[in-house]
């Protein structure tokens, strides 16, 4: 037991500076050097573990091997009384930064060009931390950034013999909120993951909030890995585009979205250091980049008649296309794991099923001589967003168009975008254009009409189709901010150009907008309706059988059960296998303890879908739950039902969605016990 005052080799403790699970740091007086240092001690619980020794020693080899001033330095390690001794820094940890409300954005950006310069060090040594947090990074009193705490580094390259794996695969290791998706699901990692951290952190600085959040360690594990990141504006009054860009790529989900390199991450960083963080577009640049950068270099001499420059211009634009619709292959699901754990929309093309037919009809009108606009239509969770999403994949892109390089599609998540204004809708329009060229392309013209106007021009002279996928386009229609000439823009827009509008919504557009003027806009004319039902019965059964074989857990056998309680909805269908899977494996099913698992989770969504239910769809659905007949003042509801897939042969989708209204016919004396 260690103790204040004690003296340990030539070292006397002072203090306790802090503990986790690879150790206990104390601050110690280094009596022969006279010197202040930081001494972390192996716990007791692991002092027999000889897993964790080695993984002690590789702590100290590891991080003695790096010499740069953001990176701890290692004095020495003692194997006898099992310590490393590190040099102490006079300040405070990212973390008391984070409570304290201490940190600007202009001193947040000077502290990630640090932090980032110590990982590329790091990584360059074949050096992964793997537990980037604010509290392993040291903010001196003289204004340093010191990454410390190496305990859980992997090692990409051998250190002298410490060659072999200390981390089994499919073990999660790390700080959970700070953790990569391929962290949380117990992936193999490469540096990609200390970026996906590194962003983590540079959110919170920023928003004082972490970037995914969670009432459980499983509800964070699930919004790790599918839930998509909340705007900076969500708690921030204003922050530059740039700044938020270098945010969402460094936490985009597949670790082959994000920046390749901590050095790749320095240029935006660097970029961003040069001017005020803060600072609106330029409004005469459509790019602007250093050469090394590799990015494109536009200008307003390329709206100037400079063929030469077009033609350059053209040239690279294709080229960039095409780059972008190069995709790594997703990761196969690890054996025995749930996929069906999404609950949000689908991100990952290897866990998207059925959609045929409506992937093809959209498709085709993309590749029309003139790409058309079409509107999707369906109730909620009914795979709106999944499907956007399906068709904005490269690999869809290359399967079903003939010339997919001539092409650029633009998914904007327009529920995250609530109630924002002009600017800022163009602002992310931009951003997400850029995300679409892998941080080749800065669009820097002001966001405006006129600047939206010369961007479009720009990729119409390139011979490139722009298709813009506009997820929940209600969170537009709905918003007071946007009037009438907003929407004849952007028909002007698709009326001039090889421009298309590919939105989702939960009813036709022009009953979701907020005025009439808005409603009888000519923009809406231009889209073909398409309303989205549920899967068809094979569809259904694809989605029940093949993700599962891929897990090494079949379900195969229990599809008659599964769609029983979950109908063809997509979304209760993952929800009941979800059920399946969180039983034993072994041994005989409890069906009913399924049922009770699938009813804990679909009872909200059974209940909203009731509550926005008409009240002739509520007597439809009342009387066919009891197996009565259907009231004939309301049964014209029945079609609409059956159309959007809550009936399918005149009975409702799902048994157990038959007994929860059944429940509320017990609770209620509602109107419909009359007959």
């Amino acid at each position: 037991m260690i103790k204040l005052g004690d003296v340990i080799s030539h070292y006397k403790i002072l203090e306790k500076l802090g503990s986790g699970g690879m150790g206990v740091v104390y601050k110690a007086q280094d009596l022969k050097l006279e010197r202040f240092v930081a001494l972390k001690f192996l716990p007791p619980h692991l002092s027999e573990d000889a897993d964790a020794k080695l993984r002690f020693l590789q702590e100290a080899r590891a991080a003695s091997k790096l010499d740069h001033p953001n990176l701890g330095v290692v004095y020495e390690i003692d194997e006898t009384q099992w310590f490393i001794a590190m040099a102490f820094y006079e300040g405070e940890t990212l973390k008391k930064q984070v409570n304290n409300n201490q940190l600007s954005v202009n001193g947040v950006v000077e502290i990630t060009v640090q932090i980032a310069n110590g990982l590329s060090c790091a990584h360059k040594n074949g050096i992964i931390h793997r537990d980037i947090k604010p509290a392993n990074v040291m903010l001196t009193k003289d204004g340093t950034v010191k990454i410390v705490d190496f305990g859980l580094a992997k090692l990409i390259k051998p250190v002298d013999h410490l060659a072999a794996p200390l981390t089994k695969s499919g073990t999660m290791v790390g700080t959970l909120p700070y953790m990569s998706p391929e962290q949380v699901r117990g992936q193999e990692v490469d540096q990609r993951t200390d970026l996906w951290s590194f962003g983590a952190v540079l959110y919170e600085l920023l928003t004082k909030q972490l970037p995914f959040q969670g009432a459980s360690e499983l509800a964070l594990m699930q919004a790790i890995v599918y839930a998509p990141l909340k705007p900076l504006q969500t708690y921030l009054a204003e922050v530059a585009p740039a700044l938020e860009g270098i945010i969402e790529r460094a936490l985009a989900k597949a670790p082959h979205d994000r920046y390749p390199s901590a050095e790749a991450m320095l240029i935006d960083l660097h970029n961003l250091d040069k001017g005020h963080p803060n600072d609106k577009p330029n409004t005469t640049q459509f790019v602007v980049s250093p050469p090394e950068s590799s990015r494109l270099v536009l200008s307003e001499e390329s709206h100037a008649g400079n063929r030469e420059l077009s033609a350059s211009v053209i040239a690279r634009l294709r080229q960039l296309t095409g780059e972008t619709l190069v995709a790594g292959k997703p990761p196969d699901a690890e054996p025995g794991s749930n996929p069906y754990m999404n609950r949000l929309a689908i991100q990952n093309p290897q866990d998207f099923y059925g959609r045929t037919s409506e992937l093809t009809r959209i498709y085709e009108r993309v590749k029309a001589v003139r790409p058309q606009s079409i509107s999707m239509v369906g109730v909620r969770r009914i795979g709106k967003s999944s499907l956007l999403r399906a068709i904005h994949h490269p690999a869809n892109r290359r399967q079903y168009l003939p010339n997919p390089q001539e092409y650029i599609f633009v998914l904007m998540d327009l529920q995250a975008r609530r109630n924002v204004g002009l600017t800022e809708f163009f602002q992310y329009l931009y951003q997400e254009l850029q995300k679409e060229y892998r941080g080749h392309l800065q669009v820097n013209f002001a966001p405006d009409y006129d600047g939206m106007q010369k961007v479009v021009q720009t990729f119409q002279e390139a011979g490139v189709k722009m298709i813009f996928l506009w997820d929940e386009f209600e969170s537009v229609t709905r918003n007071q901010k946007f009037g009438p000439e907003f929407y004849a823009f952007f028909r002007a827009l698709a009326n001039n150009f090889n421009v298309a509008y590919l939105t989702s919504s939960a009813d036709q557009l022009q009953s979701l907008c907020h005025a009439k003027e808005i409603s009888d806009s000519p923009f809406f004319n231009i889209f073909t309706n398409l309303r989205l039902g549920v899967l068809k019965p094979e569809e259904a059964r694809q989605l029940i059988v093949e993700p599962s074989a891929k897990a090494q857990r079949p379900l195969a056998l229990h599809a008659d059960f599964v769609l029983e309680i979950a109908g063809c909805f997509p979304f209760f269908i993952q929800m009941a296998c979800s059920a399946l899977f969180s039983l034993p494996a072994a041994g005989r099913v409890d069906f009913k303890k399924a049922k009770e698992i699938f009813l804990e989770e679909a009872r909200p969504h059974f209940k909203e879908y009731w509550e926005k239910f008409s009240e002739s769809e509520q007597a439809v659905v009342a009387a066919l739950a009891r197996d009565r007949r259907l009231p004939r003042e309301h049964a014209f509801a029945l079609k609409d039902l059956a159309q959007a897939g809550f009936v399918q042969d005149e009975k409702l989708f799902s048994a157990l969605f038959a007994e929860f209204v059944r429940e509320l016919a017990g609770t209620k004396p509602p109107w419909w016990q009359v007959w």
